[in-house]
């Protein structure tokens, strides 16, 4: 990968989070990664634990990547990577904002939303 010179004049970022990446400049490789067991419970919190492995989806294996395909190109970067301003409300859940270029990327994200309601009279 030909490396560029990136100038960026200004990034308003208001929420990063959660095995999330903001990069500024050429990268060779990115693998944002994050397993998530969000539980909304009513009525409070009591000692109830919950653990990824009672949750099928967190033993999921991702499927492989498709085959690159080979074409031959050549490009020439005669001027850098220039950006005025940028504003971003979020990035979240194993997401990439990437200014420049990037050779690989192998993001992944597990998440298991659930509600544990009060059992009604």
């Amino acid at each position: 990968m030909i490396k560029r010179m990136v100038y960026v004049d200004e990034i308003e970022t208001q929420s990063l989070a959660i095995g999330s990446v903001m990069e500024i400049g050429d990268v060779f490789r990115a693998a944002p990664y994050s397993r998530i067991l969000a539980v909304q419970k009513e009525g409070g919190v009591k000692s109830d634990v919950y653990r990824f492995r009672d949750y099928s989806i967190f033993s999921l294996e991702s499927s492989p990547p498709l085959e690159p395909v080979q074409i031959q190109t050549f490009s020439y970067h005669h001027r850098p990577i220039q950006v005025d301003n940028v504003r971003i409300l979020g990035v979240s859940t194993a997401g990439v904002f990437q200014v420049g270029g990037i050779e690989h990327i192998d993001a992944l994200n597990y998440t298991k939303h659930f509600r544990d309601l009060a059992d009604e009279q």
